[in-house]
């Protein structure tokens, strides 16, 4: 049976993949571009989209797995290293991302984006090692 808390783990990972799907069609936008070919109007429209409302996304999963966290651990007295692995990533990228919105300098802000998107990728990592429990810790 799942718990409460694990239907917030849940909702976190597909906040998650929300966020992780705009790295992937920023590539493929940029590839597009770059050979010259017209972006699909489709794929206009949704990458417009997830552009829009990345930062609310973002907030919201950091909220929801604190929730999950916070569930988790009142139901088992338990974190698994894995698991506080996966939320520390998301709070140095969500931490990344909001000190890149809040400078002014380009060159410091573009230090900030790489951060942002290299957090992104290690938390994908992470979620899913924990997920899949790849790595027992």
């Amino acid at each position: 049976m799942i718990t409460i808390g694990g239907i917030f783990g849940r909702i976190g990972v597909l906040l998650i993949g929300y966020l992780a799907l705009r790295l992937v069609l920023k590539v493929i936008v940029n590839l597009l571009r770059q050979n010259g070919k017209p972006l699909p109007e489709a794929l206009k429209k949704v990458f417009q989209f997830v552009n829009k409302t990345h930062r609310l996304v973002g907030i919201s999963a950091v909220s929801v797995i604190i929730a999950h966290f916070v569930l988790q651990y009142s139901r088992f007295n338990y974190i698994p290293l894995a698991g506080l692995l996966a939320g520390l990533a998301l709070l140095l990228q969500a931490g990344a991302g909001l000190l890149m919105c809040a400078e002014k300098d380009k060159a410091k802000r573009q230090k900030f984006l790489v951060a942002h998107t290299v957090w992104g990728l290690i938390l994908v990592a992470a979620v899913f090692n924990h997920r899949l429990k790849i790595f027992r810790m």
